[in-house]
């Protein structure tokens, strides 16, 4: 007799923050492929997108009954922490024998709070998934526990214990393209949450990404996948452009890599292959391009292949702080390229943080001067947030012996941020100003005609400006409402 297949559910949190970036959760779509290639029709696997529920209790809890799944794997980001105390004994309750496992970020780089955060979880997938997720799947498949694979980190007498990483996957071209058919109807183009490009141009669009891991130290940053650039072939990544394009009818790409253009010959290659084979499609880099290694002829070729948004993370003004968060942006290459790239046409967004450790107000002011005399389209100013386990939270400490990691837990869009807490300056009025001479009527009428879709932007910049005049106190209040609605349903269905 045939078993029958093991249930897998994979569940995308929805979040508190005010201003939320949805996009498809390529990690997800990847692990289903991963699994599908190596245990074919052995497992069934779905997923459920809280971030795309209206109710999300009522949705996930239906989800649950229906599918009555085996293992769930939940995804966070350090700004999805609060997600376990108030979501996963509801996920308990509805789906009790499921085996509940945790991945991503946070449950990677801050696995000990993570555990510890609810009962209901029962271990944690560490960095890379591909290997250690089909691992855990197989021995629960058989009958085994997950205690000595690789990766995995779980709790015993309420000690934290991590076994040994997985070693990263070196040929990327091994990996199946990513599973679309685990997203059923694709709703993540639909004009009703904002992308992390901020803008689209075609109707339907995607993430992908060409390589993993990014070999520059940056001190705020976590690395999910390693100080070693692991690249795919130009070959492998354009098929799947590709197949996106015919069997996904896909017209529009986000380019998600670390840094895509840290081999500018391969990078070359790609936009050539690219444009030989007639692509009509549009790229976009909501992040992944490294600013002062691009050139001018770069600049045009990437025009050439397609891409009409470029985001260029310059951080800050200060050389000072780009040595000590080792950064080291050639600032003045930077703008110049920005300048280059606004000539030819391409719609260019700049990102900046505010509130290092130990910086002045000057600094804070020359870096939204720097902003607002760019030729940058957008902008988006973030305060800074020393997360556990970076060489920023340690530089944090040390400045400020009273620090602790626990005054970060709001994440970039806090009502109180880092530097606000270790100084007591309220750098959020700092932010707003910053905003409000940067997005000048000149500037955003000019950026208006440049954008291909209009639509987006009619809708979401009212509502980026109405957050931006609300009264603080009425911030917290606001990103909460969502949460405490799903959370009176939650207590309700769990009495």
């Amino acid at each position: 007799m045939r078993r029958r297949p093991f249930k897998i559910l994979f569940i995308k949190p929805c979040s508190d923050m005010q201003v939320q970036f949805i996009e498809v959760p390529l990690a997800f779509l990847y692990l289903s492929a991963f699994l599908k290639a190596h245990l074919d029709d052995s497992v069934q696997v779905e997923m459920i997108d809280l971030r795309l529920e209206r109710q999300p209790a009522d949705a996930l809890e239906k989800k649950l009954r229906l599918f009555a799944p085996d293992l769930i794997g939940v995804s966070l980001l350090s700004m999805d922490r609060a997600f376990l105390p108030r979501w996963c004994d509801f996920i308990k309750a509805c789906a009790p024998s499921a085996t509940i496992v945790i991945g991503g970020p946070f449950a990677t780089y801050e696995f000990d709070a993570a555990l510890k955060a609810t009962p209901a979880v029962d271990c944690a997938v560490m960095g890379e998934g591909e290997i250690t997720f089909f691992n855990l799947v197989t021995a629960l498949q058989n009958g085994k526990d997950f205690y000595s694979i690789n990766g995995i980190a779980y709790l015993s007498d309420y000690q934290a214990v991590c076994n040994a990483p997985e070693p990263y996957i070196e040929d990327l071209d091994t990996l199946p393209f990513p599973d679309y058919e685990i997203l059923g109807n694709y709703r993540y183009c639909d004009f009703s949450h904002l992308p992390m490009n901020a803008v689209i141009a075609e109707k339907k669009y995607t993430l992908v990404i060409s390589s993993r891991g990014c070999p520059y130290r940056c001190a705020y940053c976590h690395s999910m996948f390693g100080k070693k650039t692991r690249k795919r072939s130009t070959a492998n990544f354009v098929a799947e452009i590709k197949w996106l394009y015919d069997v996904h009818g896909i017209r529009e790409f986000h380019i998600a890599d670390d840094i895509f253009n840290i081999d500018r010959k391969r990078m070359h290659e790609i936009l050539h292959c690219i444009i030989d084979q007639g692509l009509n499609i549009k790229i976009a880099f909501p992040n992944g391009l490294r600013g002062d290694i691009l050139t001018p002829e770069d600049l045009q070729l990437l025009k050439r292949a397609g891409i009409y948004t470029i985001t260029f993370a310059v951080e800050t003004a200060s050389r000072e702080i780009q040595q000590a968060i080792h950064k080291n942006l050639n600032i003045d290459r930077v703008m110049d390229n920005i300048a280059f790239s606004s000539n030819i046409g391409i719609i260019n967004k700049g990102t900046f943080m505010l509130g290092f450790p130990d910086e002045s107000l000057q600094s804070i002011k020359a870096t939204m001067d720097l902003a607002r005399k760019s030729k940058l389209d957008m902008a988006a100013f973030f305060a800074v947030m020393p997360f556990r386990n970076t060489e920023l939270a340690t530089m944090a400490k040390q400045m400020y012996p009273f620090f602790k990691d626990d005054d970060v837990l709001g994440g970039y869009w806090d009502s109180k941020s880092f530097y606000q807490r270790v100084t007591g300056y309220n750098l959020k009025r700092l932010q707003k100003l910053a905003y409000l001479k940067f997005y000048l009527p000149f500037r955003i009428f000019k950026t208006f005609l440049k954008l291909p879709s209009k639509r987006m932007v009619l809708i979401f910049w009212p509502m980026f400006a109405f957050y931006l005049l609300l009264p603080e106190s009425l911030h917290k209040r606001f990103s909460r409402r969502h949460h405490d609605d799903a959370e009176s349903r939650i207590y309700s269905k769990t009495q």
